[in-house]
């Protein structure tokens, strides 16, 4: 019976960042659903390799979020002159969020585990979630919240 009443339909967006061959997606515009294109990707693929290669430069700049978390590219990161130009607010909940885990996992060299700081940046996070109360995107408002809870999750793991 609920099948006969559900009139809505669900929209499956796939936002994963690499294809199955393990290379880096092209980024797709906000509106656009990758849905419909991740079909008939894989019959495309083969003509579209030698416009791809050139558009392999500009991705490696989205690349680095995954990374970060790792330790190892953020210094290469920071010699770069020019900060990317994307940088968004849940950019500011990452780097919180990286710092903490690092420091709570005890991945900083020359710091070994820190809780207390750990425990300063998840802060410093709950803080930003109370000023910017009622002014986010619900996107970013779950994210924050999703980030928050892991977060505390983990601190309360560590210092057991």
């Amino acid at each position: 019976m609920p099948e006969d009443d559900r009139d809505e339909k669900v929209k499956v967006v796939d936002r994963r960042w690499f294809t199955a061959e393990g290379e880096l997606k092209e980024p797709t515009p906000a509106g656009s659903t990758d849905a419909a294109p991740a079909a008939p990707a894989p019959p495309q693929s083969p003509p579209q390799s030698p416009p791809e290669s050139p558009p392999e430069s500009p991705p490696p700049s989205p690349a680095p979020p995954p990374h970060p978390q790792a330790g190892g590219p953020q210094p290469a990161r920071a010699g770069t002159d020019q900060p990317p130009a994307d940088v968004g607010f849940l950019d500011l909940v990452d780097f919180l969020a990286q710092q903490s885990v690092a420091l709570m996992s005890g991945q900083v060299p020359g710091r070994g585990r820190d809780p207390a700081t750990a425990r300063f940046f998840i802060d410093l996070l709950g803080v930003v979630q109370e000023k910017t109360s009622g002014q986010l995107a619900p996107e970013e408002t779950r994210y924050l919240e999703d980030v928050l809870f892991q977060l505390r999750s983990l601190f309360v793991a560590a210092t057991r």
